[in-house]
């Protein structure tokens, strides 16, 4: 597991710099975050939303609200509700998507952490006995030890188990919005970036291929060309390993 959990970081995180901040990386640039001075507080936002549960603008009010209050992933919610209702409301979709890539970025740093925890935990990995001595295999024997490590890597799975699922957010999100602005080639590659986050290289390299065919001469279009040539071998040679 703890391989596994390196490589979804080494290999989704360094094409574009996705997980590097809350954004999501090289296609962040053409983003930004939203200014919410003046707007209601949270509380107030959810007693205008007692009123009239179904209001569209109380609904993006608390989303907004929640995000200006350091509650960013509560956002999830009203957003999803205020997109039932403006379903093509390409703000609010961007707004969606970057709440799970904050959420995914979370799960990042404490899975990062307890990876380490875990290694630490494990004395297999940690004590200078190696196995082979009388001290090294008392050790290995020791049920305390297969507790906590057993515990150790569980934390380590539901956290990964987690931050696959985020990104899956992030990626429907990005889906919803390359529907409403079809034409727009940084959504592709941010599309790209949550598929590949999420582990569907499939999707991700549907998106580099629109991004390259909406923006050939855009100065990402080298790495965009790179990393779709190494997914393509990668998923090439794992078709011919599974057969």
């Amino acid at each position: 597991m703890f391989v596994v959990l390196a490589l979804i970081f080494a290999v989704g995180f360094v094409a574009f710099g996705v997980g590097s901040d809350v954004q999501g990386g090289l296609a962040d640039v053409l983003g930004g975050g939203s200014s919410s001075s003046g707007q209601p507080s949270v509380s107030e936002a959810e007693e205008k939303l007692i009123e009239k549960p179904s209001d569209p603008t109380a609904l993006r009010e608390l989303a907004t609200a929640l995000q200006t209050e350091n509650r960013v992933e509560e956002a999830a919610g009203p957003l999803e509700r205020y997109l039932v209702l403006r379903p093509r409301d390409a703000g609010a979709l961007r707004e969606l998507a970057s709440v799970h890539l904050t959420r995914a970025t979370r799960l990042r740093n404490e899975a990062q952490v307890a990876q380490y925890e875990a290694q630490i935990l494990n004395p297999r990995s940690t004590l200078l006995a190696p196995s082979t001595t009388p001290f090294g295999q008392a050790v290995a024997k020791a049920p305390v030890v297969d507790a906590a490590t057993e515990s150790a890597n569980g934390r380590v799975n539901a956290l990964y188990s987690e931050l696959t699922s985020a990104y899956g957010e992030a990626k429907g999100a990005y889906q919803r919005l390359a529907g409403v602005t079809p034409r727009d080639a940084s959504v592709q590659l941010q599309l790209a970036d949550a598929a590949q986050n999420s582990g569907d290289t499939a999707a991700a390299v549907g998106a580099y291929r629109r991004f390259l065919q909406l923006a050939p001469d855009d100065s990402s279009a080298p790495l965009v060309r790179q990393e779709l040539k190494r997914l393509q071998t990668s998923t090439q040679l794992g078709g011919q390993s599974a057969g």
